[in-house]
């Protein structure tokens, strides 16, 4: 009996024998496994045509899916490179092009710094880390839990979040970081100072 008689839909089933045709090595079986997949057909710097797979992330399909709008996809984006330069991101190496020494170790730490309290800003926004949008915003975007997993982490009077709600929860949160990060555009195009022509 073929491994595709026992994927979910049609959809599930004609993807994976899109990448089932490609050859056993994108991907691997054990990465199959795991979360949904998608063939990325796009070019690199040089302009040479590169076929690689990527996961397809929980914002990602929210939009596609019509409950997220596409600004609140950028806000969730500019969270996650928050998130990352900020140096919170578990998976990190260092950059082998950028040689090593010579000082402007001072400038890396500022945006360090500036990206921390970016998120801290967000954070404090909505509510704080123990506020369910808040929660949801540092653990599905920025550690890239996926829903099911900050949900089942999340107990409420004794039982387990259900994953309906917490697809709610996030929808909310993306609004509210949105508000936030306009508001705070708004609030810099406000300070800066403006000069007579």
């Amino acid at each position: 009996m073929s491994a595709l008689s026992n994927l979910p839909n049609h959809k599930t089933r004609r993807a994976a024998l899109k990448l089932e045709r490609l050859g056993p090595d994108l991907p691997p079986p054990e990465r199959r496994q795991h979360d949904p997949v998608a063939l990325v057909e796009e070019r690199d710097p040089d302009g040479w045509p590169v076929r690689h797979c990527r996961t397809v992330d929980t914002i990602g399909r929210l939009v596609r899916s019509g409950l997220v709008r596409s600004e609140w996809a950028v806000a969730a984006d500019r969270f996650r490179r928050d998130y990352r330069l900020a140096g919170f991101d578990p998976l990190s190496a260092n950059d082998l092009g950028r040689a090593r020494g010579g000082g402007g170790h001072g400038v890396i730490m500022d945006r360090v710094e500036d990206a921390r309290q970016r998120l801290a800003d967000a954070i404090a926004g909505m509510g704080g880390l123990s506020a369910p949008a808040g929660s949801i915003v540092w653990h599905v975007i920025g550690a890239e839990l996926t829903l099911k997993d900050w949900s089942m982490r999340q107990v409420w009077g004794g039982r387990p979040l259900r994953q309906e709600v917490a697809t709610g929860i996030l929808v909310a949160a993306l609004a509210a970081l949105d508000a936030h990060y306009h508001d705070r555009r708004r609030i810099a195009r406000a300070e800066r100072p403006t000069f007579p022509r």
